[in-house]
């Protein structure tokens, strides 16, 4: 999706933060500054339409100032372009009826283009700002994902998160990794009853089925699961379970720990012991 900040690479960004003095102070300055330009090129080219440009100060200063700048952007234009664009020149007041039109139909058109100038303004903000939120949202999701890579890789875990109700799961990079899946592989409920070992897998689904019918929040238990790639690993399961109004299981979150390290030093212990006390 295109950032709608390259569309205005090339000006400078609306700030809504800049003060009144630098919006209408800007405004007038805009202002005066076409007029001079026009006021020159008409010793060069008069083609008759002293306003002809005169539309572009007002664009700008209403888009960037707001609609008072655009105002005010209106009035100086009128009253110094009244003095050095409006035949005769360097003389204050319309000369006649034609003058008052032209210049009439340029204050509402100024009106007109102050007003579209500010709607522009406030859409730019408005985009802007939700852009911001989307990087800054972007930011923290990624330092958030890191962070809990790093955890997972510190503690050998992996957290899985369960819609009881829609039946969707989640599950972290470090729980796919725990069970040898590929990083793309889609979490279902089936793959994880596969995952359990043959001897484990009635328990765990009983103690699953007795934690929802008392309406306990808290699991905890440890099993066997066999990996994607055939390896035997021991499992410390915790989660906390949200129920409903209607006390029905809604979600179930939790992390799962690699304790394999630990059981294989508790048998070597057990089997050392044993040896010890037969001989």
């Amino acid at each position: 999706m295109t950032d709608s900040h390259a569309i205005f690479r090339f000006v400078p960004p609306v700030n809504p933060q800049r003060s009144l003095l630098w919006r209408y102070g800007g405004a007038v300055l805009l202002s005066l500054a076409f007029v001079a330009a026009r006021w020159l090129l008409g010793h060069v080219v008069e083609d008759g339409h002293p306003f002809t440009i005169l539309f572009i100060p007002i664009a700008i200063s209403a888009f960037y100032g707001g609609l008072g700048p655009g105002i005010v952007s209106v009035l100086t234009t009128i009253a110094v372009a009244d003095y050095f664009l409006v035949p005769p020149l360097y003389t204050v007041g319309l000369p006649d009826t034609n003058a008052v039109v032209y210049t009439l139909m340029f204050a509402v058109s100024g009106l007109v283009i102050s007003a579209l100038g500010e709607v522009g303004r406030n859409a730019l903000m408005r985009s802007s700002s939700d852009d911001r939120i989307r990087r800054v949202a972007r930011q923290q999701s990624s330092a958030n994902e890191e962070r809990l890579s790093i955890t997972e890789q510190v503690l050998s875990g992996g957290v899985w998160d369960w819609d009881l109700q829609r039946d969707v799961l989640y599950w972290s990079d470090g729980f796919k990794r725990m069970c040898d899946f590929p990083l793309d592989q889609q979490p279902s409920y089936n793959r994880w009853i596969e995952t359990m070992h043959p001897d484990d897998t009635d328990h765990v689904l009983a103690e699953l089925k007795e934690l929802f019918a008392q309406k306990r929040h808290n699991w905890s238990m440890e099993f066997r699961i066999r990996t994607a790639t055939g390896r035997t690993r021991w499992i410390d399961s915790r989660a906390q379970v949200i129920y409903d109004a209607s006390g029905r299981p809604k979600r179930m979150v939790g992390i799962n720990f690699d304790v394999t390290p630990r059981h294989f030093a508790q048998n070597d212990a057990l089997i050392g012991d044993s040896r010890a006390r037969t001989g």
